[in-house]
């Protein structure tokens, strides 16, 4: 859809118009749209760049990508949004919907799209499947700086039968792909502590991604830890730029979808205990420059564990609000 929608100057004035803007003017040497929130009012106002998709309210100090946009104006989720745009052009119809013929019923064609695209071949589930382990919240989350609200955004529940606190994972368009279950027991050994009730492969997922989209489109910044915990306790510290990764290790995927978000920083923000080559390695994935784009990437190191204690293997947001900013500002080494 990103694809589709760049420098495509009629399907972005028909959405804007769709959304109500006005006075949409169309600035070939800068290769933007400018208008206005309604009619009357200043009709440079607002900015979208074509190349980028992203937008500027200069009024009213809003900023992101016409994605946001969309959330922001229709008040929609990050997959309603999609949904929403995909409806007003008539993608889903007149672009995508054609019949094609391939040979042996498509399969090298699913194959094909399954070794480019793995994201898109993932087994989905309805929502309903998590309904049971629902309303359900627990104590050990909290203690570790996750409260009982943001327990219940992100859907963290309980499964009875295995003693396992239930964390649901999504597809990066908001789709139910999996359930992590963690024991409930503080002094499990680590191999005991996390097992899939219902299996994905998290390297094709960016845990959070749709939650926060929004957010970090506004920010123009994003934070990437290594767990779902990370995402959850900056939710409670009233951040809404985490995202995870869901191991140590960002998969070709999860690179992609990172630069693709062209926000301005990237923040790799690993726990403690990794050797700073690797960190290093694994931010220097995120790099984008190119001649439409350049983004800055950097990564937490608390060279002297001044905040995060050695062997400690803490997350940056284990210790709380106050310590997560100090390393934010006085502990990123940027490439």
């Amino acid at each position: 859809m990103t694809n589709y929608l760049s420098n495509n100057v009629d399907a972005c004035i028909s959405l804007l118009e769709s959304m109500e803007y006005t006075q949409i003017t169309y600035r070939q040497q800068k290769n933007e749209l400018r208008f206005s929130r309604e009619e009357g009012l200043n009709p440079t106002a607002m900015r979208l760049k074509l190349d980028t998709l992203k937008f500027d309210g200069f009024s009213i100090n809003l900023h992101g990508n016409l994605f946001s946009l969309v959330m922001q104006t229709q008040k929609l989720s990050f997959p309603k949004a999609l949904h929403y745009i995909a409806n007003q052009l008539g993608l889903e119809k007149s672009q995508f919907s054609g019949k094609i013929r391939y040979p042996f019923s498509g399969f090298y064609k699913g194959l094909m799209k399954e070794i480019n695209e793995p994201e898109y071949a993932m087994t989905t589930y309805d929502e309903s499947e998590i309904d049971e382990y629902l309303g359900k919240y627990n104590t050990m989350f909290f203690k570790d700086g996750i409260n009982f609200q943001t327990q219940e955004f992100f859907k963290v529940g309980f499964d009875l039968e295995s003693c396992r606190i239930t964390v649901p994972e999504y597809t990066l368009d908001g789709k139910l792909c999996g359930v992590m279950g963690r024991l409930n027991d503080t002094k499990c050994s680590k191999d005991e502590r996390w097992l899939p009730i219902i299996p994905c492969s998290r390297s094709l997922t960016l845990y959070g991604y749709h939650h926060n989209y929004d957010f970090i489109q506004q920010k123009n910044i994003v934070v990437v830890g290594e767990s779902e915990k990370f995402v959850q306790q900056l939710h409670s510290m009233g951040s809404r730029i985490g995202l995870a990764t869901c191991g140590c290790d960002i998969s070709d995927v999860q690179a992609k979808y990172l630069k693709s978000l062209m926000t301005k920083k990237i923040v790799l923000a690993y726990d403690e205990g990794l050797e700073e080559d690797n960190v290093r390695m694994q931010a220097e994935k995120l790099i984008l420059d190119n001649a439409v784009f350049k983004n800055k990437v950097g990564y937490i190191y608390d060279k002297d564990n001044l905040i995060l204690s050695k062997g400690s293997k803490a997350s940056p947001s284990d210790l709380g609000r106050d310590a997560f900013l100090e390393l934010m500002q006085n502990h990123v080494v940027w490439l």
